[in-house]
């Protein structure tokens, strides 16, 4: 029924935004335990947490020997969360400015990107390849928790048991929150296709619908951040999840079943899109912050993502 699908997608939609302020409160905290700032505990913690969803069907596809398909929902998260989540977040919550560690950090991002694509080229990421790109993602995290210890005040001193104590609690609420977070996802997600169906969509529309639910979690908790004026922490979600997909996921996705890709042309576009995007936010936040103009062209270049890989299915490129 109309009606009831729709309530479930109204709370789907309430059970994210609480999820995404639970979780920003608790990394908050963390951030001044471990003396890191919002942007590397964006980062580190929240973006590699955020990437558990596509590490599980990433795992489980490679070990039904499809990795491929592992691949795909990777890239297409990847483009989506550079494109059409950082565009979102610009046009609801307002311009977002990128300090020097966030800038130094998308540089990194484009490399990371670029990687897997690089190893791509021979038609296949092995087994080699996969610990090539685990053994990066962990070099980047060691460097990014050196330098981001030097961006934090002290914190105040209080006796170790009682700390201790403070960070399991928030440790504990941390993964209620995420959890929280990804459940009202999946409603806001579930419901949205019930109603695509009901409305008589295209395939290809729920399709759509579907990808950009997957990205709901890190959309939603961006907007939370901004609007508590935390936006390095938002940011960091996004380039967190993008590098470790990039890296972590599909290294340990090779590692388990090297991925051979059958339709090259499509996985390398959307390589092509997600460096180019990095690219584009770069230039724009180097000399001031990401506008409404920068984030409609964003959205319209996640928009030709879509046209392009549709025509790759259609024309079987």
């Amino acid at each position: 029924m109309p009606w009831y699908t729709t309530l479930v997608l109204c709370a789907g939609i309430a059970i994210v935004v609480y999820g995404a302020d639970e979780a920003i409160k608790r990394l908050l905290t963390l951030s001044k335990f471990f003396k890191l700032s919002a942007f590397v505990t964006g980062v580190v913690i929240a973006g590699t947490l955020a990437v558990l969803p596509e590490l599980s069907i990433g795992i489980l596809s490679a070990l039904g020997e499809s990795s491929s398909f592992g691949l795909g929902v990777i890239l297409g998260a990847n483009v989506a969360d550079l494109t059409l989540v950082i565009g979102v977040v610009v046009l609801l919550a307002g311009n977002q400015k990128m300090d020097a560690s966030m800038l130094k950090s998308l540089k990194i991002s484009f490399i990371a990107v670029l990687l897997p694509v690089a190893l791509l080229f021979d038609g296949e990421i092995s087994c080699i390849d996969g610990l090539i790109l685990v053994g990066a993602f962990a070099v980047y995290v060691v460097w990014l928790l050196k330098s981001g210890r030097q961006e934090f005040v002290e914190p105040e001193k209080t006796r170790f048991s009682k700390r201790m104590i403070r960070l399991g609690i928030t440790i504990f609420m941390l993964i209620i929150g995420i959890t929280v977070l990804f459940l009202g996802s999946e409603l806001v997600t579930t419901s949205a296709q019930e109603l695509s169906s009901l409305f008589g969509l295209p395939l290809f529309l729920i399709g759509i619908v579907v990808a950009i639910g997957t990205c709901l979690p890190e959309m939603a908790f961006a907007i939370r951040a901004s609007e508590r004026k935390d936006t390095q922490i938002g940011i960091g979600n996004i380039l967190g999840n993008v590098l470790a997909d990039s890296m972590l996921v599909i290294g340990i996705i090779a590692i388990i079943n090297p991925i051979r890709v059958s339709n090259l042309a499509s996985t390398l576009t959307a390589g092509i899109f997600v460096a180019s995007s990095i690219v584009f936010v770069y230039w724009r936040s180097r000399d001031g912050d990401l506008g409404k103009k920068d984030a409609s062209l964003l959205i319209m270049v996640y928009a030709v993502f879509i046209v392009i890989q549709y025509l790759f299915e259609v024309l079987k490129l």
